[in-house]
């Protein structure tokens, strides 16, 4: 034990006389432990951490898929949920859930909160307790719902300032007052109140899927276990209500992976990619540890000759590598810090959990790891070199200048490894950044710039009827089309790029009707009269709407069978109107003029076709355009709209004003401005986000390899001095020396070129669910990043090389 301290004593004070070494390298190792502590800390937040739930393995979400939607993990209808209930063994409980957002207003500003309406069976199924008062009583969803709600921490403690006297208070809702019966801790997941859910009306809108579900499984019950037993059940509905259920079938699937499922490849790829960069930094600060112990050869052979083992050398050498290993994990560690804090801050990066990134005893033992993985890899190589039965017979050498034969094999096998590294991560971060940039440069079938948008979500009680919701849209549009500065103003229930859409079957008038089940789907939207000219929507066809498709019979459509009709639904008025996009037109009418012809969407009067326009990329720029149906505000008013306002300007100019417009018209509607540019931004921040970080690790990769090679050369360039003034009296020339001493350089990058070609060639086949419109073995990505680590190699080559052609003969001859 003493003599280790004493390594340690003097591995320290080695660091320590050689400064400008210490500090190169724990630089070098500082960047690649800290990205690699910073990407580890975010796959172990989102991946590796259990949700803050009870048991959270038991949870699972149950989906529905139908044979006429592309689209995976559709919501549910309620009726379905209460057969699963009664019929299933396999949970222990299950929940309904309806998302929704709900205006809270009476203390301060009006506020948009998020909301969920649930069954009484939420609280036991994730497993949560109240902080004060209680959660929802058994039968608190029957017969009409309780006006009861449980409120979260953060809402209590920045609405209600942490009023413990908040129980049994009343709280105003959507114009309703709810007594507030319980606190509950702030959790992920789990929206600002929870209200119950009326469950005996939702479960007669039979066919109206709005609805979630959660479970928790029984303890040994498996997930496989449970999906059969569902799938079963979903035979069952699907002969009970052969309209409504022909062909549902049932997707159940754990809570962890349907949050952050998503996210695993592209979060797995970054940590393997900065993983990477660590070798190659590690590659370098070898090679440096190989340099110094050329220097250091006559010492170990002091050493030995003295008695030292060949173990006790390479223990020696090992500590001082663990030590900068160490030093550089925690200087690692305080970027990784400084990082963590930083990616929250960022709200373009949407990766789910991402405010759960912090330091964990998880986290602590992976810094460990890497410094201590760090330290061996670095030391293993010159230790073992420099520790040699050969160390007599380098003394001699060494008085010759000779660094022995094994320092230039060893470090130009790093070099090839450096080189073939980057080769893999270049082409990787190549890849991601031409696929971004084909992803921006999509069309999105509108224009996003110059463009505000305001989301309001007007509430059921002060606004019960379609005519009024109508009437405040149609009052706040003219009050914004007069505001100085503003161009158009339109509004729409969808807005673009928005990840979910809003489906609905159709059929087609004069067309054999589909089996149930198996009718064609549209998404369908409704939208103001200038909402077409206001996000310069091409009009393909026909016209758009205008006041005169107004009617009298508000709303149009039936969304299920057992929804009454509308008042005046008999009278005459206007005729129903759609406007459908060129996708749609192209699917259902090929070969002929789609304008006149009549469709019917679910339970509504036929309507007739009086538009075409462009597509839109309502749910992405990296998805095709959805066939879609637009229909009038003047004929489906909807409670809940995006108003888009065209400015002259600069948007967010507009927002005061356009605040006092809707406070006008009603002072407790709240509303949350953004512009569509940052809808735009954020709708490819995950792609930006992979490129970005692919990309730097890429340049940083880039960056290490040139050093790494620009030292071997001039090491090498050193210690050959003796040889090239031989070279040079015996009549070469100084062009021959400097393409010695570049052709040496360049062989080991070429070289790591092509094992890196093949390595990236296999590996980017991973990357195929991330990219857009690029093969991940494009064959210009490849090329350019040949060219470039080639150009590089040279670059790094071309100073030793100069100095080498500047040796003097005379000079060199003397020369040790």
């Amino acid at each position: 034990m003493e003599t280790l301290f004493q390594d340690i004593r003097f591995g320290v004070r080695l660091l320590g006389k050689n400064k400008a070494f210490t500090f190169v390298a724990l630089l070098t190792l500082a960047l690649g432990i800290g990205a690699n502590i910073a990407i580890f800390s975010v796959v172990n937040a989102v991946l590796l951490r259990p949700l803050p739930f009870k048991e959270p393995g038991r949870l699972v979400m149950v989906w529905e898929r139908r044979p006429n939607s592309a689209r995976s993990n559709l919501p549910i209808s309620a009726h379905e949920f209460v057969a699963w209930k009664e019929r299933a063994h396999s949970f222990e409980s299950l929940t309904l859930i309806q998302p929704d957002g709900f205006n809270l207003t009476g203390r301060g500003d009006p506020l948009t909160v998020t909301a969920a309406q649930v069954s009484v069976e939420f609280f036991p199924v994730v497993g949560i307790q109240p902080l004060l008062g209680r959660t929802f009583a058994p039968g608190a969803d029957q017969a009409g719902g309780a006006k009861e709600v449980v409120m979260s921490k953060k809402l209590w403690s920045e609405r209600f300032g942490a009023d413990h006297n908040i129980i049994n208070q009343t709280i105003t809702l959507n114009d309703q007052g709810y007594t507030v019966i319980g606190v509950i801790p702030s959790l992920e997941l789990i929206p600002d109140v929870l209200l119950p859910i009326d469950l005996p009306a939702e479960a007669q809108r039979v066919g109206k899927h709005s609805n979630e579900v959660m479970g928790r499984l029984k303890p040994g019950v498996t997930l496989d276990q449970a999906q059969a037993e569902l799938a079963h059940i979903a035979g069952q509905l699907e002969q009970q209500y052969p309209n409504n259920n022909v062909g549902h079938s049932v997707q159940a699937i754990s809570l962890h992976e349907d949050t952050v499922g998503n996210y695993r490849l592209a979060l797995f790829v970054l940590l393997g990619a900065v993983c990477f960069v660590l070798l190659i930094a590690c590659a370098n600060v070898a090679n440096l540890l190989l340099t110094r112990a050329a220097a250091r050869q006559k010492e170990m052979a002091i050493r030995t000759a003295l008695g030292a083992g060949r173990w006790r050398l390479i223990r020696q050498m090992l500590i001082e590598s663990l030590l900068l290993g160490g030093l550089g994990g925690g200087l690692g560690l305080l970027l990784a810090v400084w990082l963590i804090d930083l990616l929250p801050k960022i709200k373009a990066i949407n990766i789910p959990r991402l405010e759960q990134v912090s330091m964990d005893g998880r986290v602590l033992l992976a810094t460990i790891g890497f410094s201590l993985l760090t330290g061996v890899l670095t030391g293993i190589v010159p230790a073992l070199r420099n520790s040699g039965p050969r160390l007599n017979q380098w003394i001699n050498e060494g008085t010759r200048g000779s660094a022995g034969p094994g320092r230039g094999r060893s470090g130009s096998a790093l070099i090839v490894l450096e080189f073939a590294l980057a080769m893999i991560l270049l082409v990787g971060g190549g890849l991601m950044l031409k696929s971004f940039v084909r992803l921006v440069r999509v069309d999105p079938g509108f224009d996003p710039h110059q463009v505000l948008r305001l989301d309001l979500a007007l509430p059921g009680l002060r606004y019960p009827q379609a005519r009024q919701q109508m009437a405040f849209y149609e009052q706040l549009i003219e009050r914004l089309k007069s505001l100085p500065g503003v161009e158009s103003v339109g509004a729409t229930s969808r807005t673009p790029l928005n990840p979910g859409d809003n489906w609905a079957g159709f059929v087609i008038e004069g067309r054999p009707e589909p089996p149930p089940g198996q009718e064609q789907q549209a998404a369908l939207r409704s939208i103001s009269n200038d909402y077409f000219r206001t996000l310069k929507i091409l009009l393909r066809k026909g016209r758009f709407f205008s006041d005169a498709d107004a009617r009298v019979s508000l709303p149009l459509i039936r969304w299920y069978e057992q929804q009454p009709y509308p008042a005046h639904f008999n009278e005459p008025q206007p005729v129903p109107t759609v406007i459908i996009n060129e996708r749609m037109a192209q699917l259902y009418w090929p070969n002929e003029d789609p304008l006149g012809h009549r469709l019917r969407i679910i339970a509504s009067p036929w309507l007739t076709v009086v538009g075409v326009v462009g597509d839109v990329h309502h749910t992405g720029l990296n998805s095709q355009p959805n066939p879609e149906m637009y229909l009038s505000h003047l004929q489906e008013p909807d409670a809940s709209l995006a108003v888009m306002v065209r400015a002259a300007g600069t948007p967010l100019a507009l927002a005061s004003a356009v605040r006092e417009q809707v406070k006008a018209l009603d002072r407790d509607q709240p509303l949350t401005i953004t512009t569509m540019d940052q809808i735009f931004s954020n709708s490819v921040a995950g792609q930006r986000f992979n490129a970005l970080l692919l990309g730097l690790f890429g340049g940083l990769a880039l960056v290490l390899a040139m050093v790494g090679v620009f030292g071997v050369i001039n090491y090498s360039v050193a210690q050959r001095t003796h040889e090239i003034g031989i070279r040079l009296a015996l009549g070469a020339q100084r062009r021959d020396v400097f393409k010695l001493i570049v052709g040496q350089g360049l062989l080991l990058a070429l070289l790591g070129v092509a094992i890196g070609s093949a390595g990236a060639f296999a590996l980017t086949r991973l990357l195929i669910g991330l990219l857009y419109g690029v093969s991940p073995t494009d064959v210009e990505t490849f090329v350019l990043v040949s060219v470039l680590l080639t150009a590089v190699a040279l670059l790094a080559c071309y100073i030793p090389a100069r100095r080498a052609t500047k040796v003097d003969p005379l000079v060199a001859l003397r020369y040790e």
